[in-house]
């Protein structure tokens, strides 16, 4: 009889059928194992790659407008997004602030709105506190 070992994912222990097996039988582990297992494969495997970007493709064709279904349904996961995408673009500039890399259908847009007074600037990602900050509109006469 084998002893118990602790599973990859979740860490609880449990009695292996094989001494390869290192994810335990829950559901949440079994998914890992098999993301896992496809990460390694679509890194090493050009053609299971090629093959998932097709399957990829032809659903996106047979399903037009499901993603911004889902987004209209869902406005928390979008928002939640949208701040990871955020993350994710930094990530890529190595930390350093760069121009905007998504695209804004309203950005050419101009907008009246001119904040003034006193306001909260509240993070959403970073650990830290709340800011009160002061917003004052200067008046610019060009000649």
């Amino acid at each position: 009889m084998t002893e118990p070992v602790p599973c990859v994912n979740c860490g609880t222990f449990f009695v292996p059928r094989n001494r390869d097996q290192n994810f335990c039988t829950a559901p949440s582990c079994q998914r890992a194992r098999k993301t896992r297992w496809e990460k390694t494969r679509r890194r090493a495997d050009a053609e299971y790659q090629k093959s998932r970007q097709l399957s990829q493709k032809k659903w996106h064709q047979n399903h037009p407008g499901y993603w911004k279904e889902y987004r209209g349904r869902h406005p928390e996961k979008t928002h939640r997004n949208r701040i990871l995408q955020k993350l994710r673009n930094r990530k890529r500039n190595n930390g350093q602030s760069s121009p905007v890399l998504i695209a804004k259908v309203d950005a050419r847009k101009s907008f009246s709105f001119l904040p003034a007074g006193m306001f909260w600037l509240v993070p959403e990602i970073a650990d830290m506190d709340a800011v009160k900050i002061y917003f004052r509109t200067i008046k610019r006469v060009f000649a």
